[in-house]
Order: structure tokens, then C-alpha cells, then sequence
């Protein structure tokens, strides 16, 4: 044999002696736990944690809430053991210098701990052991009772059970002295040392090694991804698993660039989180004061995306860790505005009460205000804020100047408790005028008893003439529209709810009360010189009763009453009233606002029309102010009264944990809703992004708008990338270059072996020229597969053109057995094995085995300003295999200083 022989096959052995041990034990670990667990599983008994010998103490304890939680969070437990009975073996050396070997589980806490190892939860505190590198420390306990763990050696794990044998595939091992490696088949290196150079010629020696060689990969090697979604990732890195412990009450930034595990490390932090066993005992504090309590912390969450698709994927990943994720938890936020706007927060019409009617398009405002949506915000807040406090005072100084004592020294009371014109109101000032609610609420009811009374009389005597009246009024009432009237004017709010409950009625008593309303509403305007329009609801009411409304008299004195009356109102329900008047405010400072040519275009939108950005504007104030309420011990404590029905709706948005991602899609404005959906007594708000993946005009910028989303955010990068070959690594770093975006820092794991293809690039290509050009790529790249087709994207500037491109190369494969399926607005049909076809708007988050970008200059013209970041976005989620296609000769100027990195044909970088 010769000396290079020779060596081969003495290094072959050597790496062989430290992984058969390792394979040996690993695999009968998998035998006893999947056996174990399902043996529990089929058990008639009540499951129970005390099913295996002996749990290891070093673990977190189920917190006995009640027994049936404890056995649900058990068969969950033993669920994932029988089907994945560990992610990693990591052997350690203890303070005392005993060397421990630990089996680290995804989920549960239990397993065989009897005799040569222990076991524990990925998500307890030793199961950091998992993630930490060779050489690196851990100490473990509390209270004195600290141990310190070395790891001297880790292998991570894949298992796997085919034809009832257990197998752990792709398991990178890396000791002391050795690694790291990547291990095919655990149970193939169980077969012994493959090489004896006594028995073996040249030949067989080499064949030997060569088959040693294939199972034990030096290096790290990237699976393929053969399906559309998340890459699971059981295990992850050091420095994301010390993100994903951290507090629960911590507010939190992800960053870094595509392919780094943001979105797994939002997940596992989330499903640790939501687990009371893994808590610290100040995190299970903090959920005890929270609104969801202890038993409801485990679905007190929500998590948002940008797209459907992306969302979609993210339920898969979210079962993966056995954290039920239901279409409640998991939301896109353009579904979540327009439902709690619409049945929580009543800032859109709905059924019979009044309020606005959201529009996409036009946009009220210009593209100036949705770069300064904080300044635009900032300036609404404080102007309706001082709006509704001066309109307190108003009414508080009308009050006191009465010629009615009672009246005159309860509007002197009621002023002195309103802040001065440098002071700020808070809560408390609100608690203040709530003490003298009684008051307010006595000689509001003797005045509503006058009006009530008066308003009787004038109809009666008009149905003495015509006993007719209620039934043609009704007539009439029924051809008029169902919508109310807009109140932009706050004199005429107390009414609202008179009319929301008037709505629900019908024939003669729906007649009485709508000639109650207008009636009020033509008092008031007689004395406060307000004219009625004509063409408004209650315009053509009174324009149909002509004479058969209140007389002259009866206005004047009935309007003195009601301005009276309208002025205790605002004291009635002080809190209901500054919530639900934010829309009529709002109305005000557009028009306002308008006129000084300040943040809104020229042509107005209808008065009963809302854009999506100005909804999200009154969303985050409303949020924010009912924060600061509930905050009030106070106002807490009042909380189930029926007056703070609005501040309840808005306390029952609340959440214990609210999570987002690809946060850099959403505006200022959207993150901040989020935020403010966090319930008070943990604040825990976490999101994940990268600046330079940002694909929306409205997207957040910057790191300063971060902060004003979330102030105190802790912000933690990760540059890590598990996704990209080197040489798609190398081209994401030069498109961020080229853009003028902040270096992404992305580096690839050490040990990680392959360079990867070059990227394609074909120019001038028609329509028909680039649908046959991809299918030549398409079966290149199925060939080097051996027929086993990876995921693969084509991603287009139009969605105009997925359903005609998808058809047209669907044909052009057929003769290749390739299917090829159109996923309109980002919606996934067909198999895994199947071509996808999407706009490019709808990939974010996701990945695929090779991905072609087609006419990238078309996409140039029609985004010009987001142009470089869809391109990144789209050329990111590719790990190995990436074709840009153009129709004209060249790149697009801006892309032409990186044309020496594209080639004609897949060659290796």
C-alpha cells in the first residue's frame, strides 16, 4: 500500500474512533426515549411526569396549574420524544472535573437519566449546552448552587427512523481534538473501521476510505432545500440562543442580514416564553400581575407578518416547536387594523353606529407625510389633546357662569380639577372628575327629564292635527339612507348613542326617536347659530317635517337646556368621550390642517373616508392612551363599570408577548401599534428585520425610528449566515454596497465547506427566449440533483405576468416531468416537488434551493426608488442556484458594476 493510501486510511480510522461510541450510544438513546414515550403515550393511566425511572433535577418543573395542563403539556412532551427523542449529545466536564454526558431534547423535559446520562429540555437552562462551541463554559444554577460545565465535545442531531430503525442524518460532531465533521448516517458509522491494511489490497483500501470518506464529510455541509418555507433549524447558534433567553420583559431588535435565523430565533424565544416550566421565577411574577394571568399566559400572544405567505410558513415553523400557533395568534396587520378598528375601537362604521369608511385608495395625504409619519403623528396627538382639553374648559366655564347656583358651583368645581394652560393632564385628572360624576350625573338627568318632556309635547300637538304623522314619518325614514350622520361637530355627540340604539328599532318607534334627535339638533342649533346642512340626514328630516317640528319658542328655550346639558355631558363619561372622539377630532385637524397646506394634499378626501395611514394614526393613539389609563391604579380598579366599556375593548387588545416579523415592511406607525399592544406589567415586544431588505415606500428607515417605536429597545445583530453559498454570500454583500446600504457584516459559519455556482445572467431575452431558457436552467440544475428537484422560485416584477409565465413554462417542462405552478398574490398551490412562479412582493422571509430573477431591468422602471432593495430581497432567497434575466442588452446602469460576477452557465465559484 502507499504512504498516501496509508494515511488516508489511518485518519479515516482515527475519526472513526471518536463518532462509533458516539453513534452507539446516540442510537440506543433514540431506541429507549421513542420507546419510552410511546409506551406512555398508549397507557390507559393518567400521563404523568414520573412515567421515566427519574427526571433530572437540573431541568425546569412543570408548574402544577391543574392536572389536566400538566397532562397536556406531558403528551406533548412525549409526542416529540417519540418522534424526535434529541437535537444534540453534548459531553461536559463539571467543576469537579466528572465528565457528564447530557442529551438535549427539543421540548420536553423527561427522558432516561439513570446510570451514563442525563437529559434535558432545549428550553431549560442547560439546554444552552446545545448551542455553546467546544472549550466553551455554563454555569448552571442559583443560590450557591452553581456548577460550571466545560463542553469537551458536541454532536448535533438530526434523527431520523426509517424501516424501524433509528438513524440520525447530516449530525455534525466536533471534539477537542477532532471536528467538526459532518456525519451522513450515524448508523453507517457503526459498521467498524473500514480499512485493515492486512487483509486489504491497494485497491479495496482505497474503495474502503473512499466509502468512510463519503460518511464522514470534513467540514460543515448546507442541506438542500428540497420545499418551500422556514429551514428548520432544531438548534441554533451560540449567540442567537443567548438572544432567545433573554427576559421576558425585555423590548427587543433582531437584526441582520437575509439567511441569519431572525425568524428562528423570534420563534424559539417565543415558544420558551409561552412555556411556564422554562420561566425565571421574576418572569412567572410578572405574568401573574399581567391581564392574562398565569393560566391564560400560554395564548396571551400574537406575532405579525407582512404577507399571508409568509405567515403560512410561519405556522409550520411554530408546530415544529410544538407551539400552537391558531390564524388568531398569527395575523398580518393590514387584516388586524381593519378588524379591531371596525368591532373594538369603533373608528369604522359598522352595522348602525357611525364612524369612518376605510378607502385604499386615494391617498389623503402626500408622500412628505408618509416619510415624517412620526412628526405627522406627534403634531395630531398634541393638537387633539389640547382640543379636547380646552373644550372641557369651554364647557366648564359655561357652567360656572350660570344664573342657576347648582349648575354655577358645580362648573366652578369641575374647573378647578381641569389643568392649566402649562400644566399636562394625566390619569388623574380624569380620576378627578370621575369624584364628581355623581353631581354631574344628577342634574344632567333633571335637565334630559325637561328636554325629554318638552320634545313629547311638540310632537303630540302636531299628532292631534295629523294623526297620521309617526306613520308617514316612518314611511319617509325608510327611503333615506341606513348611514348616520357624521358628527364633526361635538356639541352633538351625547346623541350618539341615542341614535346607535334608535337604529335597531323600527316603525313608530324608530319615527319617535328620530323626531326626538333632529329635534334636539334644531334647538341646538338655533341658539349657538350653527345652520343644519341640507343635504345631511337630519337636514332632510327637518326639511320633510317643515312646521311639524319645535316652534320657535320651544327652540330657544329647549336650545338653552341643551347646551346646558351638552356641557355636563362632557363630564358624564369623561374617558368614553376623549376615546371615542379621537375620529371627530381627527376630522377637524385634517380640515385644519388642509387649509394650511400642512401635511394633506389639496383635493379631500369625503369627510366619512379614512386612509389605512390614518387609521393606523388613531389606532396608536388610542392604544397609547388607554396604556396610560389602565396604568391608573385607579382607573384599574373602575375598570368593569359599564362607562369604561371603551378602555375595556381596548384593555382586551392587550397581550402578554407581541412579536413581529420582518419588521422593516411595516411604517412607523404600524410597529408602534404593535408595541402598544403589550400588556403594561411585561412590555414584552420583540421584532426581527434588516434595513436593507425594506420593500415597502412606507417601511421603517432607520434606527431612530426604531427607538421611537419602542424607546429602551435592546437591539441585538446576528451576522451569521446559514442560507447562501459563499458565492451568493459575496453578491448580497455587493448589492447592499451598491445601494448605499449599511454593511450587512454577513459571514458564513466556520468549517463550512463548498463554495457554490456563480450566478447566470441572460441578456436580451424575449418572452418566449426566457420561458426556454429557464427550462434548460430548470433541468441543469435537476440533473446535478440526480432528478431530485429542490424548491424553486421564479420571481417576477408583475403579477399581471405569474398566471401566462407559470403556463408557458409548465409546457416547456413537460417533456421533463417538471411541473410548473402560478402562486397569484402569493398564494402557494401544488407540491413541493413543483416550479413556483410569484411576484416578487410576496417572498420575504422565505427561501429556496435556486430562485430566477426575470426581467430585472423592467423591475428598474417601474420601482426606480425600491428597485435595488426588491432586487436583494429576491436574490437572497436563493442558497445555491441564482439566474437574473434581462430584456434588454445589459444590466440595468446601477447593476453593471457587478456584471463580473454573473456567468453564462452554472460554473463552479
Amino acid at each position: 500500500m502507499n504512504t498516501a493510501a496509508k494515511m488516508k486510511a489511518e485518519e479515516a480510522t482515527s475519526v472513526h474512533d471518536q463518532i462509533a461510541p458516539v453513534a452507539e450510544q446516540t442510537l440506543a438513546h433514540f431506541e429507549k426515549t421513542s420507546a419510552a414515550a410511546s409506551s406512555a403515550l398508549s397507557s390507559d393511566r393518567p400521563i404523568t411526569i414520573d412515567v421515566f425511572a427519574s427526571v433530572n433535577t437540573l431541568n425546569s418543573e412543570a408548574t402544577q396549574k391543574s392536572l389536566d395542563a400538566v397532562n397536556q403539556a406531558t403528551r406533548a412532551d412525549l409526542l416529540q420524544l417519540a418522534a424526535e427523542p434529541a437535537i444534540a449529545r453534548v459531553v461536559v466536564r463539571n467543576s469537579a472535573g466528572e465528565l457528564k454526558t447530557i442529551f438535549i431534547a427539543r421540548a420536553g423535559g423527561v427522558g432516561h437519566t439513570k446510570g451514563e446520562y442525563l437529559t434535558a429540555s432545549y428550553r431549560s437552562p442547560l439546554g444552552r449546552l446545545a448551542s455553546l462551541e467546544v472549550g466553551d463554559e455554563l454555569e448552571v444554577g442559583k443560590g450557591g448552587n452553581e456548577v460550571v460545565y466545560r463542553v469537551v465535545n458536541r454532536a448535533l442531531l438530526q434523527p431520523r427512523k426509517t424501516l424501524g430503525e433509528w438513524d440520525a442524518h447530516n449530525t455534525v460532531f466536533k471534539s477537542e481534538d477532532a471536528g467538526p465533521v459532518t456525519i451522513v448516517s450515524l448508523r453507517a458509522a457503526l459498521a467498524g473501521p473500514l480499512v485493515n491494511l492486512s487483509d486489504l489490497d491497494l485497491l479495496d483500501s482505497l474503495l474502503a476510505g473512499d466509502r468512510e470518506t463519503r460518511n464522514i464529510i470534513e467540514g460543515l455541509t448546507r442541506s438542500v432545500v428540497e420545499k418551500i418555507g422556514l429551514r428548520d433549524q432544531s438548534v441554533v447558534d451560540r449567540f442567537q440562543d443567548e438572544i432567545f433567553r433573554l427576559p421576558l420583559d425585555v423590548r427587543l431588535a433582531i437584526m441582520g442580514p437575509p439567511g441569519t435565523g431572525k425568524t428562528t430565533t423570534l420563534i424559539k424565544r417565543l415558544g420558551q416564553k409561552l412555556d411556564h416550566r422554562h420561566l425565571e421565577e421574576e418572569e412567572k411574577a410578572s405574568v401573574s400581575r399581567s391581564i392574562a394571568g398565569t393560566d391564560g399566559h400560554d395564548s396571551s400572544w400574537m406575532m405579525f407578518t407582512p404577507t399571508e405567505l409568509l405567515k403560512q410558513y410561519v405556522k409550520e415553523a411554530f408546530n415544529r416547536e410544538k407551539v400552537p400557533a391558531s390564524d388568531f395568534n398569527l395575523q398580518t396587520w393590514g387584516n388586524y387594523r381593519k378588524a379591531i378598528a371596525r368591532q373594538d375601537l369603533g373608528l369604522l362604521r359598522s352595522g348602525g353606529r357611525r364612524g369612518a369608511i376605510l378607502r385604499e385608495q386615494p391617498q389623503s395625504t402626500t408622500p412628505e407625510t408618509s416619510e415624517r409619519q412620526i412628526e405627522w403623528f406627534e403634531d395630531f396627538d398634541r393638537w387633539q389633546l389640547e382640543r379636547f382639553w380646552e373644550d372641557l374648559k369651554e364647557h366648564a366655564q359655561r357652567l360656572a357662569a350660570s344664573s342657576d347656583r347648582r349648575i354655577s358651583a358645580l362648573g366652578a368645581r369641575l374647573a378647578s380639577v381641569l389643568p392649566g394652560s402649562s400644566d399636562v393632564a394625566t390619569a388623574s385628572t380624569f380620576v378627578a372628575i370621575a369624584a364628581l360624576e355623581r353631581d354631574v350625573s344628577t342634574l344632567a338627568s333633571e335637565l334630559r327629564r325637561v328636554v325629554d318632556v318638552r320634545t313629547r309635547e311638540s310632537l303630540a300637538s302636531h299628532l292631534r292635527r295629523d294623526g297620521a304623522l309617526l306613520d308617514d314619518f316612518a314611511g319617509f325614514l325608510a327611503t333615506l339612507s341606513d348611514a348616520p350622520d357624521e358628527i364633526d361637530d361635538p356639541e352633538l355627540e351625547e346623541d350618539e348613542e341615542e341614535e346607535e340604539s334608535s337604529a335597531r328599532k323600527s316603525g313608530r318607534e324608530q319615527a319617535f326617536e328620530a323626531y326626538r334627535r333632529v329635534a334636539k339638533a334644531q334647538a341646538r342649533a338655533a341658539v349657538s347659530k350653527r345652520p343644519i346642512g341640507r343635504r345631511t340626514r337630519t337636514g332632510q328630516i327637518l326639511g320633510w317635517l317643515g312646521e311639524r317640528s319645535l316652534s320657535a319658542q320651544d327652540r330657544k328655550e329647549l336650545g338653552e337646556h341643551l347646551l346646558v346639558l351638552g356641557a355636563l355631558q362632557r363630564f358624564s363619561n369623561p374617558v368614553r368621550r376623549y376615546l371615542s372622539g379621537l375620529l371627530s377630532r381627527y376630522r377637524r385637524f385634517r380640515r385644519d390642517r388642509q387649509a394650511e397646506g400642512v401635511w394633506y394634499v389639496a383635493t379631500p378626501l369625503q369627510g366619512t373616508d379614512l386612509t389605512t395611514a390614518e387609521v393606523d394614526l388613531l389606532i396608536l393613539v388610542m392604544l397609547r392612551a388607554g396604556r396610560a389609563l389602565l396604568a391608573d391604579r385607579t382607573i384599574a380598579g373602575m375598570i368593569d363599570e359599564s362607562r369604561f366599556a371603551t378602555l375595556r375593548s381596548i384593555r382586551g387588545l392587550l397581550r402578554n408577548q407581541i412579536v413581529v416579523d420582518e419588521a422593516t415592511d411595516f411604517s412607523p406607525l404600524e410597529l408602534a401599534s404593535m408595541a402598544a399592544l403589550t400588556d403594561p406589567a411585561l412590555d414584552a415586544f420583540v421584532m426581527c428585520g434588516d434595513f436593507n431588505q425594506r420593500i415597502t415606500a412606507t417601511g421603517i428607515r432607520s434606527m431612530d425610528e426604531l427607538r421611537w417605536v419602542a424607546p429602551a429597545v435592546e437591539v441585538r445583530p446576528i451576522t451569521v449566515t446559514y442560507r447562501h453559498s459563499r458565492a451568493l454570500a459575496n453578491l448580497s454583500e455587493s448589492l447592499v454596497e451598491l445601494a448605499g446600504g449599511e454593511p450587512a457584516g454577513a459571514k458564513l459559519p466556520e468549517g463550512m465547506v463548498g463554495e457554490g455556482f456563480a450566478p447566470l445572467l441572460a441578456v436580451g431575452l424575449g418572452r418566449d427566449a426566457v420561458v426556454d431558457w429557464l427550462a434548460d436552467r430548470i433541468r441543469e440544475i435537476d440533473a446535478h440533483m440526480s432528478g431530485r428537484l429542490p424548491s424553486i422560485a421564479i420571481l417576477l416584477s408583475s403579477e399581471a405576468d405569474v398566471g401566462p409565465i407559470a403556463e408557458e413554462l409548465d409546457t416547456a417542462l413537460a417533456s421533463s416531468n417538471i411541473p410548473c405552478v402560478a402562486c397569484p398574490k402569493g398564494q402557494v398551490h401544488g407540491q413541493d416537488n413543483e416550479v413556483r412562479v410569484f411576484d416578487v412582493q410576496h417572498i420575504k422571509g422565505l427561501e429556496f434551493e435556486a430562485v430566477f430573477f426575470v426581467d430585472v431591468d423592467a423591475l428598474a422602471q417601474q420601482q426606480p426608488e425600491l428597485f435595488d432593495k426588491f432586487l436583494y430581497v429576491g436574490a437572497t432567497r436563493a442558497a445555491t442556484y441564482l439566474g437574473l434575466t434581462c430584456r434588454q442588452s445589459s444590466l440595468p446602469e446601477k447593476l453593471r458594476p457587478l456584471a463580473s460576477q454573473f456567468r453564462d452557465r452554472w460554473t463552479p465559484a
